[in-house]
């Protein structure tokens, strides 16, 4: 008598071989591999093999369609992965959980790719909170958090509204202001149309004259971008220290101190922009450091407007920051705006003079209707009028318009300029004078 063949295993449903597999990873592989964000280069090579082993187990075929839906689904951000691998995607805004949109080049378009359900991306920002030891929900509605790449990411749960969830990419674009001689292939702000050759030079210059600089711009107008390129024109032997609410900048100084300011996990009872250490706190700190050059990622609040001002007065010329503006004249509204706040002792002409005092640039840098991102003003602030009124003089303008090959930008330099008396004596200690 023939022996009854073996029933064929049972085949598991896709509920249950997800939670096999992950089950097996939690097991087999370390944490922070697990993690989305990580920068691990061998991660997608150690995973996948996993997968496919824990695929076999279950006696299913680990085809490439299968192991990239489960990686997506338990190691990933879901649907958002491929957008997150994406190295032209620059913002992911999820509106609902089939509603998406993405920044691509400048352009917000919106994408095919949608969540199964609301559930699946609550689970998704679940699993990004978690990874960064915070939590969200209903008493917790808010969360914005940097991710171990240095990707922001912000929350938002019932009852504020959503669930919605924005990723801000870290920024990885590295422009000079000028060509490289050396290496012409090589992406500038002068090649990629961003500002003109004699733009890219002056700042140069005045980088190197230590000048102060306070670029303005709108949110994603290449604020960060700008200031890490001036960073860049700065002497290799130069200490420079950097201050951040969120750490973004990363920089190629072989003398760079990076500090970072330390959010407060806890919102319950507090104002969300409460920090255990803020901008203004590290600041006072890092004239403690002996910097050559502080550069503060950006001024939002009243009391680092102040600190700030401060700082760069007590004798460390060449710094920069930046502020959101909608032009340099704005810059300098909005900066004497945020210090009157907290700071009701100083009467307006006080505060425009201290302002003046500090910065010897303004630099607007703004996004077009096509994307790309250029310098369209430089103005020196050379001191306030008996008016009490900033003296802002233009060094250069733009002027954008439709041409035959898209949108062209007509960059002019002031024909009349003529450096401050502050300015020439920047330039002449570094050995540097104005050509007329």
């Amino acid at each position: 008598m023939l022996a009854e063949a073996a029933p064929p295993p049972k085949l598991p449903s896709p509920e249950e071989l997800r939670h096999f597999v992950r089950a097996q990873l939690t097991l087999q592989v370390d944490p922070e591999i697990l993690d989305p964000f990580s920068a691990n280069p061998n991660r997608n090579t150690i995973l996948r093999d996993r997968i496919g082993d824990a695929i076999t187990q279950r006696h299913l075929t680990p085809t490439a369609d299968l192991v990239d839906c489960l990686f997506d689904e338990i190691v990933g951000l879901g649907p958002l992965q491929p957008l997150m691998a994406d190295p032209e995607i620059s913002d992911i805004l999820v509106n609902r959980f089939d509603e998406i949109y993405i920044e691509r080049r400048g352009r917000l378009e919106f994408v095919s790719n949608a969540f199964r359900d609301e559930a699946q991306l609550e689970q998704v920002i679940q699993k990004i909170v978690a990874l960064v030891g915070r939590e969200i929900n209903i008493e917790k509605p808010l969360v914005d958090a940097r991710m171990v790449d240095g990707s922001r990411a912000n929350a938002v749960y019932a009852p504020v509204g959503g669930p919605t969830l924005c990723i801000r990419k870290f920024n990885r674009v590295r422009l000079a202001l000028l060509p490289d001689e050396r290496d012409p292939s090589q992406a500038s702000w002068a090649s990629t149309g961003g500002l003109s050759l004699q733009m890219g030079a002056f700042l140069e210059a005045m980088a190197v004259a230590r000048a102060n600089i306070l670029i303005a711009g709108a949110t994603g107008s290449g604020k960060s971008t700008l200031l890490r390129s001036i960073v860049s024109a700065f002497p290799e032997a130069e200490r420079v220290i950097t201050i951040e609410d969120t750490a973004e900048l990363e920089l190629d100084n072989p003398h760079w101190v990076k500090l970072e300011c330390v959010h407060s996990r806890e919102l319950a009872g507090k104002s969300t922009q409460d920090r255990r250490l803020d901008v203004a706190d590290l600041v006072q700190n890092a004239l403690r450091m002996r910097p050559d050059r502080l550069i503060i990622g950006e001024i939002r609040h009243s009391k680092e407007a102040y600190y700030v001002l401060e700082a760069l007065n007590t004798g460390h010329d060449g710094s920069a920051t930046t502020i959101h503006a909608s032009s340099c004249a704005d810059a300098l509204a909005r900066l004497e705006l945020l210090i009157s706040r907290d700071f009701a002792q100083l009467s307006p002409p006080e505060i425009r003079r201290y302002i003046a005092r500090v910065f010897d640039l303004v630099v607007f840098v703004g996004r077009l209707r096509d994307g790309r991102r250029c310098v369209q003003e430089i103005a020196e602030l050379r001191d306030v009028d008996a008016n009490g009124r900033y003296e802002l003089c233009s060094v250069f303008t733009s002027e954008p318009a439709t041409g035959r090959h898209g949108i062209e930008v007509d960059f002019t330099p002031v024909p009349d300029y003529r450096p401050g008396a502050r300015l020439v004596r920047k330039l002449g200690l570094q050995g540097m004078r104005w050509m007329s």
